[in-house]
């Protein structure tokens, strides 16, 4: 496997464990990471132990992503991977069939 393909399944494994909420996540990142998404950017552990203000805990994240982009530079890289999670009641709207 190359690079590219490795850093892949890594950001593939990650967004896995994120929405099953398994503790491993925290294994797919370096202790000083630091993160950077739509709701929140800081520590890791800002990252794993936060979420969005409209996740609803009660529902399963569920939503869609893209291939990841892996920008790569020697041993250093970092990926941009655009997702489309619906908010809490359009997940609702779903379930009840609104």
């Amino acid at each position: 496997m190359n690079d590219y393909a490795e850093i892949s399944q890594l950001v593939a494994r990650e967004r896995l464990y994120r929405v099953r909420h398994v503790k491993e996540l925290a294994d797919c990142y370096y202790p000083d990471s630091t993160v950077a998404t739509s709701w929140q950017a800081g520590s890791l552990d800002s990252f794993l132990h936060g979420e969005p203000a409209e996740v609803d805990p009660k529902f399963s994240i569920f939503g869609s992503i893209s291939t990841p982009v892996v920008h790569q530079n020697g041993t250093r890289a970092y990926v941009e991977l655009p997702t489309t999670t619906p908010y809490a009641d359009d997940c609702q709207r779903c379930f009840n069939g609104n």
